[in-house]
C-alpha cells in the first residue's frame, strides 16, 4: 500500500552535499485548534499610531508639529506616522480623516474577534512540539501525495500518542513561527491562553524529512518538513533515536559506508604533495625538524597553528645553532635566574625589541643542547646572540616587526590552549591570518628556506568532505553513537581529525606528531570534563605526587610513569582548583579526587590506564619534533587513548 506523505512542496535547503539527499517519513499527531486571527487588532495599527489617528479624529486637521507638540511625540517619529496612515488610506495628503474607512475601523474594533481553525503537529519518536502552525482554509487545505518509493519509517513511541497539547503548546509554536515566517501576521502580540481551543482527538499523519550529509563535516542535516530551512528539533530528536536504537544507528553508519569513496584520491604525503622551494636534500639535511613543520599535515591543505608555532620555534633554534652560542648560555648560567628578566630586557633593546622576559632554567639549556627546541630558550639565546653580533637576522626582524616578541607569545599561547584541550580542532579551512607572518620570519631568519609565490595545492574540497565522512563513521562506529554525542562537539572534532590521520596512515614511518597531538588534546578534555564536579582534596603540595602515587597502589593500578611522577606541584594545584594545565596534571588530579571503588574498577576492566596515557604523553612531548612511527606503535597510540577516553565516560 503506498505511503502517504504531507505535501509542503520541493525541500531542499541543504548547500554542498555528499551523494543524494534521502527521506524519512516522520509521524505526526495533528491537533485542531483554533485562534484569534493575528490580523485582527485595529486594522494593524500600533499604539502610536491609533493615538494620532484618534487626535485627528477628534480635533480635525493638524499638521505634524502640531500633533508632535501636543502628543509630546518626537517629531520625525510624527511625520513616519503619518505616512503610514497615509499608506493604509485612513488619512488624506492634508492629514484628514477619511471618513469611510475610519467607520470601517469602528466597526471592526465593535465585533467580536475573528477566529481561524489551524494544526498543531506533536512527533511522535520524541514526542516534541514542531514551531508550525497550518491555517486551515479553502486557499491552504491539507495536501498529501502517495510515495510510490520505500521511504524509511520513524518509529512512533506510543507514550507520544497520548499527550494531548495545551494551549500554551500553541503558544510557543506560534511564537517560534513568527520568527521564521510571516504567515500568521507581522505583528508580536499573542492570543491569551483562554481563546486557544483544541480538539483532543488527533490525526495521524507523516511528513516528508528531507536528511543530507553535508560535504563540510560529514555530518547529517534534516530539512524542515515544512520549507523553512533546517529543522534543529528533529535533528535533535533523529540524534536520539541513533543513541537509542541500534536499527538506526546501523542506518546511517550504513549510508555514510555506501558514500565512501570506492577509489578516494590518494592522501597527501611527504613524498605525494608537491614539493616547495624548500623542499631539497641540503634542507632536509640542515634543517630534519624543521621542514616537516613547513608542510601541513597529510591530509590538511593549511599549515595549522602547531605547525606555524614549531615553524617559528625550529627556524630560531637552527638560527641560533648557525652562529657561535656558547657565550649566551654561559652569560644566562652565570647570571642569577631572578636577573634574567633585566638581562635580557636590556639585550632586547639594544637589538630594538621590548618584551616582559621570564627566567630560563638550566633544564631547559640542557635541553637545547640536546637538539630540542623551546621558544623560549632560542628567543633567550637569539637576543642576547644579536646583542652582540649587528648582522644578526633579529635586528632586520626588529626594524620592520617592533611587537615581534608579542605576536609570538600570542602565537604561543593560543597554540597551547589548542594542545591542551581548549577549543575546536587545529585544522584550518583557510590559510590561517599567521602563516605568512611566519614564512617572512623563517626566510629572515634562514635565508636558503624560501616558499612558493602561491600556496601549494593540497587536497581539495571533495577529498576533504570524503574523509570527513569516512573519520565521522569510523569514530561514531568506535564509541557509539550515545557516548559519542555526550562528548561535546570540540572533543567530538578532534577525535574526527585524529581518525583522519589513522585512516590515512597505512605504513612504517608516517610522522604522527599532529595524530599524538590531537589524541593528547581528545585525553586532556575529556579529564577536563569528568574533573568538573570533584572536590579537590586537603593535601600539601609537597604530599601530591605521593598521595596519587599511594592511591594507585592501594587500588591496583600500579606504579606511576616516570613522566608523572615530575609533573610540578603548582600545576597539579592548578589543576585540582578547575584550572587543568598539562595532561599529567590531569592525571594526578583524578587519581586524588576519585574514589577508591572508582579506582579499583578502573583497575579491573582497565588494568594498563595509566600506562596508556603515559604513552601518549611521551609520544606528544612538546608537541613540534617529527614523529615517524612504525604502524604498530600508531595502532597503539589510537587504542590507548579512545580505551582511555571509554574508561572515563563510564567511570
Amino acid at each position: 500500500m503506498p505511503l502517504k506523505l504531507l505535501d509542503y512542496g520541493k525541500l531542499a535547503p541543504f548547500g554542498e552535499i555528499i551523494g543524494k539527499p534521502r527521506r524519512l517519513a516522520w509521524p505526526v499527531n495533528a491537533y485542531r485548534v483554533t485562534l484569534p486571527e493575528a490580523s485582527n487588532d485595529v486594522n494593524g495599527l500600533n499604539p502610536f499610531e491609533q493615538v494620532i489617528l484618534k487626535l485627528l479624529d477628534a480635533v480635525g486637521v493638524m499638521d505634524s508639529r502640531a500633533l508632535a507638540d501636543e502628543t509630546r511625540i518626537p517629531l520625525d517619529l510624527v511625520k513616519g506616522i503619518l505616512l503610514r496612515l497615509l499608506d493604509k488610506g485612513l488619512i488624506d495628503e492634508h492629514n484628514a480623516i477619511i471618513k469611510q474607512k475610519r467607520d470601517n475601523l469602528e466597526i471592526q474594533e465593535e465585533n467580536a474577534p475573528l477566529f481561524v481553525t489551524a494544526l498543531l503537529f506533536r512527533e511522535l519518536a520524541t514526542g516534541k512540539i514542531l514551531p508550525f502552525l497550518h491555517s486551515l482554509d479553502d486557499r491552504n487545505p491539507l495536501r498529501k501525495r502517495e510515495e510510490e518509493k520505500f521511504v524509511p519509517m520513524v518509529s512512533s513511541n506510543p507514550v507520544h500518542r497520548q499527550r494531548e497539547p495545551m494551549p500554551r503548546d500553541v503558544i510557543s509554536a506560534l511564537r517560534a513561527m513568527k520568527k521564521r515566517s510571516k504567515a500568521f501576521g507581522n505583528d508580536d502580540k499573542m492570543p491569551a491562553v483562554l481563546q486557544i481551543t483544541i480538539v483532543p482527538q488527533p490525526e495521524m499523519h507523516y511528513l516528508d524529512c528531507p536528511i543530507a550529509i553535508q560535504k563540510s563535516d560529514g555530518e547529517f542535516r534534516i530539512a524542515d518538513p515544512f520549507g523553512n530551512g533546517f529543522s534543529l528539533i528533529l535533528e535533535r530528536s533523529f540524534e536520539q533515536l541513533l543513541e537509542q536504537d541500534p536499527k538506526w544507528s546501523q542506518w546511517l553508519l550504513n549510508w555514510k559506508q555506501s558514500l565512501s569513496n570506492p577509489h578516494p584520491p590518494k592522501q597527501e604525503g611527504a613524498g605525494d604533495r608537491p614539493k616547495e622551494p624548500f623542499e631539497n636534500d641540503a634542507n632536509w639535511q640542515r634543517y630534519p625538524n624543521l621542514i616537516p613543520n613547513l608542510r601541513p599535515s597529510k591530509y590538511a591543505q593549511f599549515r595549522s597553528l602547531s605547525k606555524i608555532h614549531a615553524s617559528i620555534e625550529w627556524s630560531l633554534f637552527y638560527a641560533c645553532s648557525r652562529r657561535p652560542f656558547d657565550s649566551a648560555i654561559t652569560k644566562l648560567k652565570f647570571t642569577v635566574q631572578s636577573e634574567h628578566p633585566k638581562l635580557l630586557e636590556k639585550a632586547a633593546k639594544s637589538v630594538g625589541l621590548e618584551f616582559n622576559f621570564r627566567p630560563v632554567s638550566l633544564g631547559k639549556l640542557i635541553d637545547f643542547h640536546n637538539e630540542k627546541a623551546e621558544l623560549g630558550t632560542v628567543i633567550a639565546i637569539a637576543i642576547l646572540q644579536a646583542e652582540m653580533d649587528n648582522s644578526h637576522p633579529l635586528h632586520h626582524i626588529a626594524s620592520s616587526h617592533r611587537e615581534f616578541l608579542e605576536h609570538l607569545l600570542g602565537i604561543k599561547k593560543y597554540r597551547d590552549k589548542k594542545g591542551h584541550g581548549n577549543g575546536p580542532a587545529d585544522s584550518p579551512d583557510t590559510e590561517l591570518p599567521d602563516d605568512s607572518f611566519m614564512r617572512e620570519i623563517v626566510h629572515v631568519l634562514l635565508p636558503d628556506i624560501s616558499f612558493a609565490d602561491t600556496p601549494v595545492e593540497g587536497t581539495g574540497k571533495d577529498a576533504r568532505a570524503d574523509s570527513l565522512l569516512d573519520a565521522g563513521a569510523s569514530i561514531q562506529s568506535e564509541f557509539g553513537f550515545k557516548a559519542f554525542n555526550s562528548l561535546g562537539a570540540n572533543l567530538q572534532g578532534r577525535l574526527i581529525q585524529a581518525e583522519r590521520f589513522w585512516l590515512a596512515s597505512k605504513k612504517d614511518g608516517d610522522d604522527a606528531q599532529v595524530f599524538a597531538w590531537d589524541l593528547y588534546a581528545a585525553l586532556q578534555a575529556t579529564f577536563r570534563q569528568k574533573l568538573l564536579s570533584k572536590l579537590p582534596p586537603d593535601i600539601l603540595d609537597s604530599e601530591l605526587i605521593a598521595a596519587s602515587q599511594k592511591k594507585m597502589h592501594d587500588s591496583g593500578l600500579g606504579e606511576l610513569q616516570e613522566c608523572l611522577r615530575t609533573v610540578k606541584p603548582l600545576a597539579i594545584r592548578q589543576t585540582l582548583q578547575g584550572n587543568d594545565q598539562t595532561l599529567g596534571a590531569c592525571v594526578i588530579a583524578f587519581l586524588l579526587m576519585s574514589n577508591d571503588d572508582t579506582l579499583r574498577i578502573i583497575a579491573d576492566t582497565h588494568p594498563c590506564f595509566i600506562e596508556d596515557i603515559a604513552f601518549v604523553i611521551i609520544i606528544r612531548g612538546h608537541g613540534n619534533e617529527p614523529r615517524p612511527l612504525p604502524y604498530a606503535d600508531i595502532a597503539k597510540l589510537r587504542k590507548a587513548t579512545y580505551s582511555t577516553i571509554k574508561t572515563l565516560l563510564e567511570a
